[in-house]
């Protein structure tokens, strides 16, 4: 009889518990129990003109028409590999985000003047483009996604040399003023993300992940704080 009694308890207790968790079931929001849905992304400003594609010996290289900062750079016989993030770069094309081929510069006039922060990534302004020349894939002038007041003429180019893919800047004072430059940084972005990543995409960035640890001297043991120390960052993202 007792343990009839403690069979019958245990089954009580057990459909209690059913019946409260079908209660709180219920009354989740609608929002809870389908999954918040992901709003597509935006496409910014710099991808109005669309991209360009350039061929290489070794790579091929997917610059954004506007502001020629890269928008894929495919290795050959890679198949859809890519070293940079492509695949989010709707999510990434808003103001703010670097590209490779973006130049942040700390600078000031003369020696009394505060230091100033430039970057060719915090407002996406269309870059002059220039003349290409022999060896030359694509060059432009990067004034117009500067501010008005910035003193320097900044040229980037992309151009082969002995067959090899080569990202060039050149710098000139247009001011009478000498201009000194405290820091001049080049942001390598490359493709770490593994957020909605899964099977080939996700082996591919722990691939690379892996690869910089090792050029970098950082252990497997540091690989959860991982963030590519050894480059510039980016500004967000």
């Amino acid at each position: 009889m007792h343990n009839l009694r403690s069979t019958r308890a245990a089954h009580a207790i057990r459909l209690c518990c059913i019946a409260l968790s079908l209660f709180a079931l219920s009354h989740l929001p609608v929002s809870a129990q389908d999954g918040k849905k992901k709003e597509p992304p935006t496409p910014g400003p710099m991808l109005s003109e669309g991209t360009i594609d350039l061929d290489t010996p070794e790579f091929t290289l997917t610059l954004v028409r506007s502001s020629q900062t890269v928008a894929a750079l495919r290795p050959k016989g890679a198949g859809d590999f890519d070293f940079t993030p492509g695949d989010l770069l709707i999510d990434r094309s808003q103001d703010g985000y670097f590209h490779l081929g973006d130049i942040t510069l700390r600078l000031r006039k003369g020696s009394s003047e505060g230091w100033r922060n430039d970057s060719t990534a915090a407002v996406r302004t269309p870059v002059t483009v220039l003349p290409a020349s022999k060896g030359v894939l694509a060059a432009a002038d990067l004034t117009p996604t500067l501010p008005a007041d910035f003193p320097l003429q900044l040229t980037r180019v992309w151009a082969l040399e002995s067959g090899r893919l080569v990202l060039r800047f050149e710098l000139k004072n247009k001011s009478s003023e000498t201009i000194q430059i405290g820091a001049l940084g080049l942001p390598l972005i490359f493709n770490n993300v593994l957020n909605d990543r899964s099977g080939r995409g996700a082996r591919q960035v722990l691939f690379l992940r892996s690869v910089y640890r090792r050029r970098c001297g950082i252990s497997a043991s540091d690989a959860a704080e991982w963030a590519w120390p050894c480059t510039v960052g980016r500004a967000r993202g």
